[in-house]
């Protein structure tokens, strides 16, 4: 059974999205704060990430010396510096050596260092999924949002949902469409970890939120090429947004079980000074989250 460790540790951010595929020289796939990482390399068995990758407004600063070749991070507060030096399996934390379980490779002017020691060193969470060869890593900003998605305020988390990575491995690959000119999100009535998107012209898609941070796509139609995948959802009642960005519209509201559509706004985003525009979701007022996960 697999399981959450929390591990002191710093790893990467980065902003992808789209389909997930394993990294070339390796069947281990790395996500980072719900994204997928693709400059990671593995030796030895162990998953190495770039340092100059490694960003978080809260994290340490980098310093490399081409001199001496010795890289150098310390966290903001200054009470913890550890420095590298490529292709040896010792690091110095705050003076006093120490060993790390792969030594730091130097590749194409960039350093990797194992991800366990930069976790064990300097906080954070990973996460190992074995059964799907996934690395799940956060760094505390990142594990913060995650915990925003799965319990806190419903707006902020539908919005951190929209932009996860999307899992649709399993489902076949979508023809291209041509001529579409908006979005269309749907979320059931008081959640945030399952939705559908709808590119107009091209795809309609059903994905789910699981423990990892991940959207995973459990049905889809290809309106190309007129076929169908998965088992489609059924909402009672749900609340949509609609972004014709083509015309600069932004309009939302909420179906009922009964099927009645209420229009709650509708927003000209091209002459919108108001901080609601231009949002991929808007709060709907009295709405009330109901699908918080322990």
């Amino acid at each position: 059974m697999n399981k959450w460790f929390k591990i002191i540790g710093f790893v990467i951010f980065v902003s992808f999205i789209g389909n997930t595929s394993a990294n070339a020289a390796s069947s281990t796939s790395l996500f980072v704060n719900g994204q997928a990482e693709y400059d990671f390399i593995t030796v030895e068995g162990r998953t190495m990430v770039k340092l100059r990758s490694l960003s978080d407004s809260s994290w340490p600063v980098l310093a490399y010396d081409p001199k001496t070749g010795v890289v150098t991070i310390q966290n903001k507060d200054k009470s913890k510096k550890v420095q590298l030096v490529a292709g040896r399996k010792t690091a110095t934390v705050n003076g006093k050596a120490i060993k790390i379980d792969a030594a730091v490779v130097n590749k194409n002017g960039s350093t990797y260092v194992p991800i366990r020691f930069i976790s064990e060193t300097l906080g954070g969470y990973v996460y190992y999924n074995n059964k799907d060869k996934r690395v799940i890593v956060r760094t505390p900003a990142g594990q913060e949002e995650y915990e925003t998605l799965m319990h806190g305020d419903l707006t902020k988390a539908r919005h951190i949902a929209l932009g996860l990575e999307k899992l649709t491995e399993e489902a076949p690959p979508l023809h291209a469409g041509e001529g579409y000119n908006y979005f269309y999100y749907t979320f059931p009535e008081g959640e945030a970890l399952r939705f559908t998107l709808n590119l107009a012209g091209y795809s309609d898609a059903y994905y789910e939120v699981n423990n990892e941070g991940l959207a995973v796509i459990k049905w889809q139609k290809d309106d190309v090429a007129k076929r169908e995948w998965g088992a489609k959802p059924t909402f009672k009642s749900y609340v949509y947004f609609l972004d014709e960005y083509m015309h600069g519209l932004f309009t939302y509201g909420i179906v009922d079980a009964q099927g009645k559509d209420t229009e709650l706004g509708k927003f000209n985003q091209e002459n919108c000074n108001n901080n609601d525009c231009n949002k991929l979701v808007l709060k709907i007022e009295g709405e009330k989250r109901t699908d918080q996960r322990e």
